[in-house]
């Protein structure tokens, strides 16, 4: 059962009153009542549900930006395919899972399109766990009008649940609600729990549209200051916050997953408060005027569970690659009920009536749909492949998402690019990194798409039709966070420049604006995809001291810097979170073995991370004292010697881990400091053996003089090395006495 409720924005209940139409909240002022059957022995009747048990989500079904220009003029993105799956379909099953019984789906653009994918999906049939319900408004231009929609309805009853229709997830959320109504009875003014995931700034899933710092009580999770940084290197926190509260917890490193349990007079907030276009708008609102009113807001904090909205091309990248990980389990390939997918080792996912032709080759993380068919001599990896595609012959697909009814042919290669449904690359075609091919678009024979190029089969005559509101939306603080709905030429252009598309092409290159001719380009964040390195490695801000080290030149993968850099980050907070909250070494080292896997590193170079995470030390630790640093090693060791133990196994691991002390020592004076001192609590541990010790140190002294550090790295390690040789021969006179 479905109810689909249309209406303009800007009209209000009573205006379609007056109309003769009945209005949509007619329903909801019933008293809502759902019975159960009592299946217990002497019962009869049936029990009532109040109200209140009932769950309730408000799904917004538009991002109210541009990220996915030229693709989003002729689809939402909503239903964009993620892993061969709509996007919106991840958020409903989420929701439908975490026991949500009524789902309200507000859709502006696209909106026809929207309603008719989900009156055909199996959340509108009769034997669906969760009531849907579509409400279609195509000129609202903002979260807060559509909230404001919403109150209007009377649709909202209860707490209810408020995310983005490009969330991915597969949290725990029935602990959330619980925790937000176990709060509402003890702080009867709570209007709103927000979810964050802890993830460092740098987090392959964590975009820099969303970097956030937030204050929050540490006793109680009441959120204290919430700001966006939009690449300011200082931020301001009001001394009273510190003045009025004990014990204050300031966090850079979680990432706003979008996810807010909200008090059932949160939508009437935001009708009273027109300032309020964005969920940030609201929450910054509530804490400014919190003396005032007397409104709060609470955090939750996640960490080992999974959450990310698809917010912009890298995004959508990361989080593809997740799926097919399986960090998001279960919503993964081989557990759609509307499609079935066999999966296999290295990360493999075949769908029925697949043809690989003899001499193809899937690598690992390979996604391919149904009716798909591969030529010979093809290669395919860290690829998901649509339904009906046809690949010709030695092809090479890498790091791309080829979406359903693409035509590739032959001798063509393809690198981390996007080519939308039904889209034509001809004979002898090079796709370079961060394209994308939009819809119906063809290009070739003979063709090289640059690096960075965006085609369509719109014609771009008039800008602003394009790119005027590119920079507003709702995760932009600078503008108001409204957009002007796109509108689409009523035709395709048939011509075509060669340049852009080949001669035999069809489709226009879409220019993106330039900062330089934003007005707002200070409030403007555009990331890159790829994923460039240089963008993440090069920042010394301030406010972003916990970021990590960087692999570099210590671990020497068959991988991209990038695979390198994310694998280490993940272990990195690994070890950090398996110190301070003592979790088991069996359940650290299933995270570290998953993290190998995921990015395909090989097994030699996993101590070396391990080792290089814990000489980081704690966050700030570089700005400490070498004292701390030494008793964080000391706690690492202690904690982790069965799991050191374990990665570190004989000799030349033995050594090579010495070699990654020394390195660590060449670049961190405070490593330098508690060099011989952390050699020895290895050694103490039974990590690190006596001939392993000696010989790295006649190596040390055979090195050249050019190797950094080299006589403070022997002064160091001096006593050490004498107190051993002493030991041996103590040891040695009494064998002989």
């Amino acid at each position: 059962e479905y109810h689909v409720t249309k209406f303009s924005c800007k009209r209000s209940a009573r205006s379609e009153t007056e109309k003769g139409s009945p209005p949509a909240a007619a329903d909801a002022k019933v008293p809502l009542q759902l019975t159960m059957s009592s299946k217990g022995k002497g019962k009869k009747g049936a029990e009532k549900w109040d109200v209140e048990d009932v769950i309730q989500a408000v799904v917004i079904a538009d991002s109210f930006n541009f990220r996915f220009l030229p693709i989003t003029i002729e689809n939402p993105r909503a239903l964009l395919p993620l892993v061969n799956r709509p996007l919106i379909d991840y958020t409903v099953e989420f929701l439908a899972v975490a026991g949500v019984q009524e789902i309200f789906v507000f859709c502006c653009a696209h909106a026809e399109k929207i309603k008719t994918h989900l009156e055909a999906s199996r959340w509108m049939k009769p034997t669906s766990p969760v009531k849907l319900r579509i409400i279609i408004s195509e000129d609202c231009p903002s979260v807060g009008d559509a909230l404001r929609d919403i109150d209007s309805q009377s649709l909202i009853r209860s707490d209810f649940v408020l995310v983005s229709g490009d969330l991915v997830s597969n949290m725990e959320l029935k602990e959330v609600i619980e925790r937000h109504k176990e709060m509402r009875k003890k702080d009867k003014l709570l209007v709103m729990t927000c979810v964050y995931k802890k993830a460092n700034p740098n987090h392959r899933t964590r975009s820099s549209e969303d970097d956030i710092l937030i204050a929050t009580n540490a006793t109680d999770g009441r959120l204290l200051f919430c700001e966006k940084p939009l690449g300011r290197k200082k931020m301001a926190i009001p001394v009273s916050i510190f003045e009025e509260n004990p014990d204050v917890e300031l966090h850079y490193d979680v990432l706003d997953c979008h996810v807010s349990i909200c008090s059932p007079n949160v939508a009437q907030l935001f009708s009273d408060n027109f300032d309020y276009q964005t969920r940030h708008h609201f929450i910054r609102g509530v804490l400014v005027s919190e003396e005032i009113t007397g409104d709060r807001i609470y955090s939750h904090f996640i960490s080992d569970q999974y959450a990310a909205r698809v917010s912009n091309l890298r995004t959508y990248d990361a989080v593809s690659k997740d799926v097919i990980h399986r960090w998001v389990y279960p919503l993964v390939p081989d557990n759609m009920i509307e499609d079935t997918y066999s999966y296999g080792r290295h990360n493999k996912y075949l769908n029925t009536n697949v043809v690989l032709a003899l001499g193809c080759i899937l690598h690992e993380d390979v996604v391919i749909g149904n009716g798909t068919s591969i030529g010979t001599n093809s290669q395919i990896s860290h690829s998901s492949i649509g339904h009906e595609c046809r690949i010709g012959d030695n092809v090479t697909i890498e790091g791309s998402y080829v979406w359903d009814d693409v035509t590739i042919e032959s001798n063509c290669t393809v690198r981390q690019a996007i080519i939308c449904n039904g889209a034509t690359v001809k004979a002898n075609v090079t796709v370079e990194p961060g394209s994308i091919l939009s819809y119906d678009v063809v290009v070739g024979p003979d063709f090289t798409v640059k690096a960075g190029s965006r085609l369509t089969t719109k014609r771009q005559a008039d800008r602003s039709l394009f790119d005027s509101d590119w920079g507003s939306g709702e995760e932009e603080e600078g503008g108001a966070g409204g957009r002007k709905p796109v509108k689409q030429q009523s035709s395709r252009e048939e011509e075509a420049v060669a340049e852009d598309v080949g001669r035999e092409g069809r489709g226009f290159l879409w220019r993106p604006p330039s900062q330089d001719e934003e007005e707002d380009s200070d409030h403007i964040v555009i990331e890159k995809w790829p994923f460039e390195e240089k963008e993440s490695l090069g920042s010394d801000s301030s406010a972003s001291s916990s970021r990590s080290t960087t692999p570099e030149s210590h671990m020497h993968m068959e991988v991209g810097d990038t695979d390198a850099i994310m694998f280490y980050n993940e272990i990195l907070d690994s070890v950090r979170s398996g110190i301070a909250e003592l979790v088991p070494n069996d359940n650290t080292i299933l995270m570290i073995n998953a993290s190998k896997h995921a990015y395909n590193i090989p097994i030699q170079d996993v101590p070396q991370a391990v080792v290089k995470a814990i000489l980081e030390g704690p966050q700030n630790s570089r700005t400490g004292q070498p004292s701390e640093l030494l008793m964080y090693v000391k706690n690492a060791v202690s904690h982790f010697e069965s799991l050191l133990q374990h990665y570190i196994k004989g000799h030349e691991a033995q050594v090579t881990v010495l070699n990654t002390f020394a390195e660590c020592a060449a670049l961190h004076p405070n490593v330098l400091a508690i060099f011989a001192k952390v050699v020895l609590q290895f050694y103490n541990a039974d990590i690190v053996e006596e001939p392993a010790i000696v010989e790295w140190h006649s190596k040390l002294l055979e090195a050249s003089d050019v190797f950094p550090k080299k006589q403070e790295l022997l002064s160091s390690i001096r006593p050490v090395i004498e107190w051993l040789k002493s030991a041996e021969e103590e040891s040695s006179e009494d064998e002989e006495d």
